[in-house]
């Protein structure tokens, strides 16, 4: 192995360290390169550090392999060169899709206004029993009031958010009770 491959190695071996530091690093961009073809523009970000560890590990991977087979220092930088600066652009690209990448709202205690559920404590007059409804796409018990008494079992609808842990209820009317058909399920 020649001084010039063992040189690349190390470039390359360092791009590594680069792309280590921007996974643990989270968003840091070093600045943005915008680049127009025709009327359709888009962004690349080659200078963020998922884009300069694929320039440098291209260029120093690259010239590596170049290196051995010809035996050109020069002719090999210029091999890894053309070999990085594609994977920079891959990288820019990657990291601009998953910045881009739409994510659910996170559920806040007032979504659960309107959520269909079933007793599964008996709810006194003037006291607190309890309800389990679909929230946030996983079953959720709630401390639960109502105008009247609730019997276990009944199918309800949440009308109010009393505080993050307890909520108002009403029975729901009974065309709508033969649309909740986890309602007998659950309350067993």
């Amino acid at each position: 192995m020649s001084v010039a491959t063992l040189v690349f190695l190390c470039i390359g071996g360092f791009s590594l360290l680069v792309l280590l530091l921007s996974l643990v690093g989270g968003h840091i961009h070093l600045g943005h390169l915008r680049l127009h073809a025709g009327h359709h523009g888009f962004t690349a970000r080659l200078l963020s550090l998922p884009g300069i560890a694929g320039l440098v590990g291209g260029f120093g991977f690259g010239g590596a392999i170049a290196n051995e087979g010809l035996h050109s220092a020069g002719l090999a930088a210029g091999i890894g060169l053309s070999a990085g600066v594609p994977l920079a652009w891959a990288a820019g690209r990657l990291m601009a899709a998953a910045d881009g990448m739409s994510t659910d709202a996170t559920p806040t205690s007032g979504d659960v206004v309107g959520a269909t559920g079933v007793v599964v404590s008996p709810i006194p007059e003037h006291g607190l029993g309890q309800v389990r409804v679909r929230f946030a796409g996983s079953p959720t018990k709630f401390n639960a009031r109502a105008d009247h008494p609730l019997a276990l079992g009944t199918p309800v609808i949440v009308v109010d958010v009393l505080t993050p842990t307890s909520v108002l209820v009403d029975p729901l009317p009974g065309f709508l009770d033969a649309r909740h058909p986890n309602a007998q399920k659950e309350g067993q």
